[in-house]
């Protein structure tokens, strides 16, 4: 995993969160750059020749091989024919054949959510497109996405050494036709070969029209269903995956398909699994339908049933409110007149122990003015006493 500051995407499409690491993107365009080398070899119809048949023999390696086969598993090979699939997929440097497959089925998983690694939807144009790829984010292989296919210690080694088949394909080229052949059929081919592959991540979840109400937003294309080989048909495709045909109707083209079926009938492909008929979609989508009509009519009235139930509790709460408010206000009155029953008697305590402490003092009273009266009477007859005894001697009392 190559180290490097990362350059942050720009423009409508640019995602906040992403960014794509430096030399994946140095790589990315040093491609395209000398894709433009046809310009410096010139103009040939060998060249031509070779770019498009090139293009489509590697288109053929992806869709029925990374797609169809390995993703998908909507037919069967022998595994010598497996290697050779996968080899074959793999020149058109698009990394290795488990992480390619396995990452296809986390994309049908999660398909348009938050979760699904290259939505238009969620994260742009550009980062569907190619961002993702270039990101480094998602280099590491996850096995545990393809575990029927990473048993086989060959298609480890291929997925391992990735670059391997692209560059004996480049070397092939080469010898083959000399710089024409390199530059027509390798480098020009192979960036057309991405776009053309990356365009079903982005613009069939963008453009085109929706034959089959599936949960994410794939649609059908007839101009991509040519570019591809067939894969244009997305929307067809996400309805009924495990097909190797993703054209359903006569009309809709599937070149990957038809050569697939040639090699069913020569005994190398087994087990080709057909599209329902159109009869047999149209009946899936009208069960469907109904399906969910019906469901529609049961969530109503559980609705209906669930907001009765609301208005009778609601109603009960009310009435218990209401009680509760009553008998509030009864206990409050019932206080109110027993404070002003406390409030009387204490009154009337007060009102009787003032009648007794005056009583009381009152004969204290008298009894002080007895006693006092009492306690002249005696010093008057003491004095008078002490006056008759003194009177004899002469003496002053």
């Amino acid at each position: 995993m190559s180290p490097t500051r990362p350059i942050r995407a720009t423009g409508p499409w640019a995602h906040p969160d992403r960014s794509v690491r430096f030399s994946s993107a140095f790589g990315f365009l040093l491609v395209h750059v000398l894709a433009l080398g046809v310009f410096v070899v010139g103009f040939s119809w060998t060249g031509v020749a070779l770019c498009i048949g090139s293009y489509y023999l590697r288109m053929f390696g992806i869709t029925a091989g990374f797609h169809r086969y390995f993703a998908h598993r909507a037919y069967r090979l022998g595994r010598l024919s497996q290697f050779l699939l996968a080899l074959l997929a793999q020149t058109s440097a698009q990394k290795g054949v488990l992480w390619w497959a396995g990452l296809h089925r986390h994309h049908h998983k999660w398909s348009d959510t938050p979760r699904d690694i290259h939505s238009p939807l969620q994260d742009g144009f550009f980062w569907s497109h190619i961002g993702w790829i270039l990101s480094g984010k998602f280099d590491k292989t996850d096995f545990s996405l393809i575990p029927d296919f990473a048993k086989f210690p060959e298609l480890r080694w291929l997925n391992r050494n990735q670059y391997a088949p692209v560059l004996l394909y480049a070397v092939a080229t080469w010898l083959g036709f000399g710089w024409t052949g390199l530059f027509w059929g390798f480098f020009l081919s192979t960036a057309l070969l991405w776009h053309g592959t990356f365009a079903i991540n982005s613009l069939m979840h963008v453009f085109g029209r929706r034959a089959f109400p599936t949960r994410d937003t794939s649609r059908n294309s007839f101009l991509l269903a040519l570019a591809t080989m067939g894969e244009g048909w997305h929307n067809n495709h996400h309805y009924y995956p495990s097909s190797a045909a993703q054209g359903f109707r006569w009309w809709q083209v599937d070149p990957t398909f038809y050569l697939l079926w040639l090699l069913e009938r020569t005994r190398v492909v087994r087990g080709l699994r057909r599209a329902p008929s159109p009869a047999a979609a149209e009946s899936a989508l009208a069960a469907a339908r109904a399906r969910l009509e019906a469901a529609g009519e049961e969530l109503a009235e559980r609705i209906d049933r669930l907001s009765k139930r609301w208005d009778e509790l609601a109603e009960r709460a009310r009435t218990s409110a209401q009680e509760a408010v009553t008998d509030l206000e009864e206990a409050k009155l019932n206080a109110v007149r027993r404070l002003e029953a406390l409030q009387a008697e204490y009154a009337a305590a007060v009102t009787r122990a003032g009648s007794r402490a005056e009583k009381r003092l009152a004969a204290t009273r008298e009894e002080i003015e007895r006693t006092r009266e009492h306690l002249a009477e005696i010093l008057t007859s003491l004095v008078e006493t002490a006056e008759r005894a003194l009177a004899p001697t002469g003496l002053p009392a």
